[in-house]
């Protein structure tokens, strides 16, 4: 009779009536079951028997059942099998575990294989390395920064019985520009958004970004001297075309505490600061004295390091966050003498490089409204554009279509920001609007409006000097919604439901509007500082430049354009 080997099902369980079960598989009964013996460390138990009916009609057999062990043993473990390095841009050591679990097997390695290897150590190097069953040996791998920019290596474990198992290891090498701008001249930054933008005939627009983060470069330029010019020129000679990491030099701080060799944290105000998870940032005394360092963990009140740092850095020491970056082209190099050469150079980004975007807090019926005043030191510009088609046949007239009937107005505004907090703040504005993608309210900043009367409390109209504005604005978009402010800094925003001229008393002539609503405060015409035209913008293009004079507690100028999108005006 043939035996089926088995395990002890609970008491609970066994012999429960199941009508699914054939009355063969019913007709099985236990034999007998040895009692499982268990200790804290291991637990073992022998199957019972189950005695096969003498009805059954076919053969029953068995297998063993599936169990850690055979997942785990009797095999060759190597860990890890993928290195992912990053930027590598000091020397890099990393632990590899080969375990032979075979346990009564001996296991050899009888070749080490490294393919595109340059500039990476093995240690030990030497073959053959016999293991015992179930022991484990350790490999070292150093990554210099010497060798191809790109590291995309394949190191593989040749065993004796034909095994071959393999590690992966990939990152970039990076150089270090330590050369600080030349600040006679505004360092330059770009800031470069795409936007899908479609137009109908009827004036609607439809706007898709396509870049979750802009493209960013930066462009400076850089004076060089004596031990200087040589280290920019060798330099550039050798790693014009790889990636650099690159200081953000607008953001450089200072260590406000010497640091030891050894140190994993920097207390530093980060706020405001380029500093990234897993970028890095570089401690700077000058252009041959300097330390990369990796950032880990980020807080307002410092960064965690990767790695400790490797040298003592005194209070005062500059600390500046990294991007990588490549150069956009060969740099020119002017040599006024044979000791001293200028240059001008222009790096891209090679990472994302994100922002917390934060829209303007003030709000007109829905959307933001731009409280920034404009800076007056270049004279501000706009533009009254129709979309017009012009039909020539080349005989006879010409006509014009203006196809969707709305004035297309661009309108230039420029900031002068001063100190971190402002810079930072104008920046969440900028990574918020996305190039063309947002929409907000831009105030024209003009006198459009003079009040000729007093304003009632509960007052819906405005009587205002003649300036043709029922007769050539006739509420079209751009054109129809006021922002009032008072000498006291109170503001309201209305909309103009109807305009028509009118005779005044003494004889002259002057416009009535009727508001949206009322201001709910008496206003004398003296107390409004400015009643202007707001219009619905987004920016003209998705490309923004940005000139610093400083670093970030300094000054920085932007100047941008603002195109109109009448048809989404509420």
């Amino acid at each position: 009779m043939v035996g089926l080997i088995g395990i002890a099902p609970t008491a609970r369980l066994f012999g429960a009536v199941e009508p699914a079960l054939s009355p063969e598989l019913r007709s099985l009964t236990e034999v007998v079951f040895v009692p499982a013996a268990h200790a804290r460390a291991a637990l073992t138990a022998q199957a019972g028997v189950f005695r096969q009916a003498a009805s059954t009609p076919w053969p029953a057999t068995g297998r063993m059942a599936h169990r850690f062990v055979d997942d785990y043993y009797d095999r060759i473990h190597l860990t890890p099998r993928h290195l992912a390095l990053g930027n590598v841009v000091s020397q890099v050591v990393r632990e590899v575990a080969v375990w032979n679990a075979w346990r009564a097997r001996l296991a050899t390695v009888t070749a080490l294989v490294l393919d595109g290897g340059d500039g990476i150590g093995i240690a030990p190097d030497t073959v053959p390395v016999a293991f015992a069953p179930l022991q484990e040996r350790i490999w070292t791998l150093t990554v210099a920064t010497e060798g191809p920019p790109l590291i995309d290596a394949r190191l593989a474990f040749v065993f004796a019985s034909g095994e071959v198992w393999s590690l992966n290891l990939s990152g970039q090498r990076l150089q270090a520009w330590t050369l600080p701008p030349d600040w006679s001249e505004p360092v330059g930054e770009t800031l470069a958004w795409l936007t899908d933008v479609q137009t109908t005939l009827a004036g609607a627009v439809v706007r898709t970004p396509l870049r979750d983060a802009p493209r960013r470069t930066w462009e400076f330029g850089v004076l060089a001297d004596r031990t200087e010019r040589r280290l920019v020129e060798n330099a550039l000679y050798d790693w014009s075309a790889r990636t650099w990491a690159l200081p953000v030099f607008v953001d450089t701080t200072h260590l406000r505490a010497s640091l030891a060799v050894g140190t994993t944290r920097i207390a530093i105000d980060t706020a405001g600061l380029d500093f990234v998870v897993g970028g890095l940032a570089m401690l700077w005394r000058d252009a041959t004295t300097y330390e990369l360092v990796e950032v880990v963990s980020l807080t307002a009140q410092g960064i965690e390091l990767r790695a400790p740092t490797q040298a003592a850095w005194p209070v005062g020491t500059r600390l500046i966050p990294c991007r990588t970056a490549r150069l956009g082209g060969a740099p020119e190099l002017r040599r006024h003498s044979d000791r001293l050469v200028e240059t001008r150079l222009r790096f891209e980004a090679t990472e994302p490089c994100d922002w917390p975007p934060l829209a303007p807090t003030t709000r007109y019926r829905g959307l933001p409204v731009l409280e920034d005043r404009p800076d007056w030191s270049d004279a501000p510009t706009a533009t009254f554009a129709r979309r017009a088609t012009v039909l020539d046949g080349d005989v006879g007239r010409t006509a014009v279509d203006d196809v969707s009937g709305l004035a297309w107005t661009t309108q230039s505004h420029a900031w002068r920001v001063f100190g971190r907090a402002a810079r930072a703040a104008h920046r969440s504005l900028l990574y918020w609007l996305q190039g063309r993608a947002e929409a907000l309210w831009l105030p024209t900043w003009t006198d459009d409006i003079e009040l000729l009367e007093p304003i009632g409390e509960s007052a819906t109209t405005l009587v205002v000097a003649w300036a043709g504005i029922a007769r050539s604005l006739r509420l079209q978009a751009g054109r129809r919604h006021l922002r009032i402010e008072l000498t006291d800094g109170r503001i309201w925003y209305r909309a103009i439901e109807a305009a028509d001229e009118i005779e005044r008393p003494n004889g002259g002539r002057g416009e009535r509007l009727r508001l949206d609503a009322a201001l709910g405060l008496m206003v004398a015409p003296e107390r409004v500082r400015l009643a202007c035209w707001m219009v619905l913008v987004t920016l003209a293009g998705d490309t923004i430049e940005l000139q610093h004079h400083a670093d970030s507690e300094g000054l920085m100028d932007c100047g941008v354009a603002f195109a109109s999108v009448g048809e989404e005006e509420p």
